[in-house]
Formats: structure tokens, sequence, C-alpha cells
């Protein structure tokens, strides 16, 4: 049965480079744990990590500054269901998601054996670097400085939550956690497995059961621990069996029953039923457009901020050429040229610095302004990632449209009838 966990953690200076060797089962840890390393990747490091991408972690132990984090790490469990090399797949389809091309990454996937039933217990965990890599190229030394919003290349890369709330930092956990259950869940109706996960607590399920406790590696070890565990799993497992069978019990038992005594609803009982239908139907429709806007606003974001990098580059492409022009300014011979060559690059930088600066303040909202831009990926990312929605939301306009046609009907038999009882009047009148 398909078990959902995902965890967040954050990495001190000086933890980060062993943590990734924990991962790799590399160093120390080759030997220390015999558990299976199923598949390992490292991904978006910068030139100078490129053939060794510890290196890129010892480095945010050495430059990071002293009370900063080395790397954040999300650890997540991973359906037995799957293969290995769907888990992979599983794994590397999650970062590309969550993590894009800005982040330096390492993961890995380890599979345990269940220290109670035996089985495998596949799980990633997944660390990567805080720092958004901007286009500017930066070495070690630099790379981990604090950022310069006024001139980011004197400075290092610019942290991801430098800005955000503890409520922020709280509600996008709770985001994440549910794009993570999705997906897995996308992953298991592909390979054909009908368990689902659920990121919710048991009690916003509405499941009214004690949730397991975590036994650890002590326990785990004692026979007792094990036969309690297992008992308290077989009890919860009938009860779950019994709980998904009832109410299907009883809805069918329901619909025996009207079968059997057809009953025609009444004048009012049909209005309410029409409201009720109504009303789910609204409500289902503000549901869809608020996603629909949520999805919106993030390719917005993302169209504006790969914009913004295009001037970044086109800007210290200028800019280089600016430098090494300097370098060569001449004494006397070709001075008029040089002094025209470098006003028309000083111009073009300041024309590529206005653009970036007026796309920064004011691209997202001329773009949100256009109702049309990004609403066609938003609702295949609706589609995709929300199928029950989208289905729901296409039914709900077809039936208010149907409601919408029913009533200019209305309308429209209402004014022919006052129409032939006007010229009813007028005929007793000339009588």
């Amino acid at each position: 049965m398909a078990s959902y966990h995902l965890s967040v953690k954050v990495g001190a200076k000086g933890k980060a480079a062993a943590h990734a060797e924990y991962i790799e089962r590399e160093g120390e840890y080759k030997l220390k744990h015999q558990e299976k390393l199923e598949a390992m990747e490292h991904g978006n490091m910068p030139d100078w990590a490129q053939d060794d991408p510890n290196l890129f972690w010892r480095c945010a132990d050495e430059f990071e500054r002293k009370n900063g984090s080395t790397y954040r790490e999300v650890e997540i469990a991973l359906p037995r269901e799957l293969t290995p090399q769907q888990r992979k797949d599983l794994v590397q389809v999650f970062v590309e998601q969550e993590l894009g091309d800005q982040h330096a990454y390492t993961w890995a996937i380890h599979t345990p054996k269940a220290s109670i039933e035996g089985g495998e217990q596949p799980h990633a965990h997944i660390m990567y670097s805080e720092r958004i890599q901007d286009g500017i190229e930066r070495g070690p030394d630099q790379f981990f400085k604090r950022y310069n919003s006024k001139q980011p290349e004197r400075g290092g890369c610019q942290k991801s939550n430098t800005t955000k709330s503890a409520e922020q930092r709280k509600t996008e956990l709770v985001e994440l956690r549910e794009r993570f259950a999705d997906l897995q869940n996308v992953f298991l109706e592909e390979y054909g497995h009908t368990d689902r996960v659920d990121h919710r607590s048991l009690a916003d399920q509405g499941i009214d059961r004690i949730p397991e406790k975590h036994l650890g590696w002590i326990d785990s070890q004692k026979q007792k621990s094990k036969d309690l565990l297992l008992e308290y799993r077989q009890a919860t497992q009938s009860f779950e069996t019994h709980r998904h069978y009832l109410p299907k019990h009883m809805a069918k038992l329901d619909q025996e029953q009207q079968q059997a005594e057809p009953k025609p609803l009444t004048h009012d009982e049909k209005i309410k039923i029409a409201n009720e239908k109504i009303a789910e139907a609204k409500a289902i429709t503000a549901e869809y457009q608020q996603l629909l806007e949520k999805y919106r606003t993030e390719y917005v974001d993302q169209s504006v901020k790969k914009e913004l990098k295009g001037y970044q580059q086109q800007g210290a492409g200028i800019r280089s050429q600016i430098e090494e022009l300097d370098q060569n300014k001449p004494m006397l011979f070709g001075k008029k040229d040089w002094d025209e060559q470098r006003e028309k690059l000083v111009n073009d930088y300041q024309g590529i610095k206005y653009l970036h600066d007026h796309s920064k303040a004011e691209k997202k909202t001329q773009l949100l302004y256009d109702q049309r831009f990004g609403r066609e990926a938003s609702i295949k990312q609706i589609q995709k990632n929300h199928p029950d929605l989208a289905e729901n939301f296409n039914k709900a306009q077809e039936f208010l449209k149907a409601l919408a046609q029913w009533r200019e009907h209305q309308k429209q038999q209402e004014k022919a009838q006052q129409k032939e009882k006007s010229k009813d009047n007028n005929l007793e009148i000339d009588y």
C-alpha cells in the first residue's frame, strides 16, 4: 500500500559536504550503511563544480556566512509499487518541477529493508542550494557571498527564502506537499496501480483514527513492539475495509429502495435541487478561476524572470565590451573612433538597463492585465495536476450555459404571452 511522507530540513554551515557524502554513500558512509543506493544524480552545478559536484558543497561549508544555511533537504517516501526506474523518473520530474535550472542539487534514492515487515522502504534525499543562479559567472569565493541588489555582479547569488515570513514558508510547505502527492498519484495511475496517497493529516481527511506511532530503531528490534504494531495495522486495515464498504452498501440499499418505490418530486423539491446544482456549479467555477489565476500568475512570474535574465545577459556582454575597450584606449590616433564606439556601447547598455528596469517594474502588471496571456498554459496545468476539477468545471459550464439558454427561452415565452394578451385586450376595446 502506497504511503506518504515529505519533510524539509535545513543544513547549517559545515554540514553540507558530510551530508552529501551520507546520501551518496561515499567516504566513511560507504561501508557503514548497507542499504541499497538505488540511484543518484547531481544538477545545475556551476562551471567550477561540474567535474566534482561535491566541491560545491565543500565550498558552501567554507564560504557561506557563519550563521547561514548551506542547503535545504526534501526527504520523500517513494511507492514500493513502482519499479526502480519508475521511482527514478518520479524523482527527476519532481526535482525539475520544483528546482528548475536555478538551484544546484544532489539527490539519491535509498532502499533499506523495513524492520517490521521486511519489505523495501524506498525514499529519496534531495538536497539543494537556496542560492539562485542568475546567469552571472562567479567563482566559489564569490558565489556564497551576500547578495548585492544594486550591483549583482559584485555580490553572491541571492537566496530564495530571505524575505519570506514564517507563515509564507508554512503555506509553501503545504503546497509543496500537495504537489508531490498529486505527482505521486499521477505515476501510480499511469503504471496501473489503484492505490493513492493524500498529503493531508487523518483529521483533515475526516478519518477518525489515531496516527501510527513511529517506533524508532531501538523499539523496532523488540519482538513485542513488532507484534503490537502488526496487530494494530491488521485492525486498522479491517476498519478501513469496512469504512469504505458500508457507505457503498448503504447507497446500494437506497438505490434499490428508490427503484422499488418511485416517488415523483414536488415542485418545491425540484426548485431546491436546481438551486443546489446552481450553487455547486458556481462554487466549482470560483475554485477553478482561483486556481487558474494562481497558475497564470506563476506563468507570468516565470516569463518576467526569463525576460529579465535575457536583459542581464545582454547587459553583462555590453559591460565586458566596454571594459575591453577601456583597456585599449588610444593615446592619440583613433581616439575619435574610440570615443564614438564607447558612447554607442554606453547608450546600448543604458537602453538595455531601461528595458530591464521597466520590465521589472511594469511587465508583471501588464501581463496580468492581459487575461489571454498564459491562459492556455494555465488551463493545461490544471488539466494535468487537477483533472477532476477540470472535468467538473467543464460540466459546470455546460450546466450553466444550458440554464442561461433555458432562462432566455422562458423570457421569450413570457414576452410572446404578454404580446398575445395585449392583442386580446385591444380586440375587446374595439368591440
